[in-house]
C-alpha cells in the first residue's frame, strides 16, 4: 500500500485544480491513496492522534483507506471539527466477470448548524443574496431525527446580510452519512460539481 499524507491545509484540499492533481497521483498508479487537510488551518495537538490512527489502521491492521479514515477521523469529533479532510484513493469495482481499478475522491466533514457548517458545507451561501455561511444563522427545522436517520433532519436559515429566511431545507441527496454510530459525520465526492455548488447557493 503506497500512500502520501500531506500535512498542509487550505487550498491544497480546497482548490479544484489542486485536488485534481492529487487525484491524478492515484489515477496514474503512483500512490494507492493521497490524504490532505482542507480546513483553513490545522492544530497539531488536535489532528495528530487521529492521523496516527489512520496510518496505523492501514499499515498495521490492513484496513482499506476509506474505512481507515472513518475509523480514525470519523470517530474523532475534535479532529474533524478542526479541519475537514480529503482522501483520494483507489478502489476495485466489479465490471462483469472482471474488476477494474477506479479512483475516488471524497471529503469527510463534521456537520454543525451552530458553527455555520450545515452538513459539513462551510461554503454554503444564501440562495437570495449569495452571502457566505458566516453571515447566516442555521437551525434545525421541525422534528429532529437521530441515530442513523439524523441526516433526515431539515434545516432553516436566516441571512443577516439580506434579512431573508428559508424553511424546511432537506440535505442535498449527494451528502452521505458515515457509519450509523458516527452522527454528524458526512462525506461527499470531492470536488463538488458546478451543479452541486449552485444547489447550495454558491455563485460564479
Amino acid at each position: 500500500m503506497r500512500g502520501l499524507v500531506l500535512c498542509s491545509c487550505g487550498p491544497t484540499g480546497r482548490v479544484t485544480n489542486s485536488v485534481t492533481l492529487l487525484k491524478k497521483m492515484v489515477e496514474y498508479n503512483i500512490f494507492d491513496f493521497v490524504f490532505c487537510f482542507s480546513g483553513v488551518s490545522t492544530i497539531d495537538s488536535m489532528v495528530v492522534p487521529a492521523l496516527s490512527r489512520f496510518i496505523e489502521n492501514i499499515y498495521v491492521y490492513d484496513i482499506k483507506p476509506w474505512e481507515a479514515l472513518e475509523r480514525s477521523f470519523g470517530e474523532d469529533r475534535h479532529a474533524l471539527e478542526a479541519s475537514p479532510v480529503v482522501l483520494c484513493f483507489a478502489d476495485m469495482r466489479s465490471n462483469g466477470d472482471s474488476y477494474e481499478r477506479v479512483t475516488v475522491s471524497r471529503m469527510l466533514a463534521y456537520s454543525s448548524f451552530s458553527d455555520s457548517r450545515p452538513w459539513g458545507l462551510d461554503m454554503y451561501c444564501c440562495e437570495h443574496c449569495g452571502g457566505p455561511s458566516q453571515n447566516i444563522k442555521f437551525n434545525a427545522c421541525g422534528r429532529k431525527s437521530y441515530g442513523n436517520k439524523w441526516l433526515q433532519t431539515k434545516m432553516k436559515y436566516y441571512c443577516r446580510q439580506c434579512k431573508v429566511s428559508k424553511q424546511a431545507i432537506p440535505a442535498p441527496d449527494w451528502v452521505n452519512s458515515c457509519r450509523s454510530d458516527n452522527m454528524y459525520r458526512v462525506w461527499y465526492n470531492w470536488p463538488l460539481t458546478h451543479e452541486q455548488l449552485a444547489s447550495i447557493g454558491v455563485r460564479y
